[in-house]
């Protein structure tokens, strides 16, 4: 059990969250997976069993549940001059 944020101090609580998993210049997302979750900053945490279920995740994919397109845009830097 994590029951204090490493970033802020803040108190955790026990969530269902989206993980992402970027492998390469592919996004995956998997739902449901158990993490405390920061009230204060929203930082995830997640059990050691909990993070080699996700490794055998990336090792083995299951069947993919659903497919979605994300959108992906530039950030304006003239705007805030870089």
């Amino acid at each position: 059990m994590i029951s204090k944020c490493f970033l802020c101090g803040g108190k955790t609580a026990k969530r269902f969250v989206t993980a992402e998993n970027w492998w390469g210049d592919k996004l995956t997302l998997i739902e449901n997976v158990p993490a405390w979750v920061c009230e204060n900053c929203g930082e995830q945490y997640f059990e050691p069993e909990v993070c080699e279920k996700l490794d055998h995740i990336r090792e083995a994919p299951p069947t993919v549940k659903k497919v979605i397109q994300v959108p992906i845009y530039n950030f304006p830097k003239e705007r805030i001059g870089l």
